[in-house]
């Protein structure tokens, strides 16, 4: 009996990890900036190597680089034009289902802010 168990438990989990572990598809959110939601569309692909682009920046549409997920972690960077300068942006999420939660800012940590995506 407790083996039956056991491999219930198991086999559930794995088909969590592996229906959680592609990203592919069409994510939104929005985060405050100087006291106004900006909503963003990210297009993801890919499993543990995460490419696409984000939508809904001031500078228009961003390539996402470096994208890696790592079990539920996902990290990618962005670079984006600001008054007139180049700035990198560094994500970190963490992927739970349907949503992953963002914290990201600025390279230097200087400024940062969180948000969710759903999956849409």
């Amino acid at each position: 009996m407790k083996r039956n168990i056991l491999l219930t438990g198991l086999i559930l989990l794995i088909a969590g990890l592996a229906s959680a572990a592609d990203l592919t598809g069409k994510w939104q959110g929005a985060f405050t900036f100087q006291d106004q939601s900006v909503p963003l569309t990210l297009e993801l692909k890919g499993a543990d190597t995460v490419t696409g682009t984000i939508t809904g920046m001031p500078s228009g549409a961003a390539e996402i680089k470096d994208g890696k997920l790592d079990g539920d972690k996902l990290t990618f960077w962005i670079m984006i034009e600001y008054q007139g300068s180049p700035v990198k942006l560094v994500y970190k999420g963490t992927v739970a289902g349907s949503e992953i939660k963002f914290a990201f800012g600025t390279e230097d940590g200087a400024w940062g802010t969180e948000f969710t995506a759903k999956k849409s």
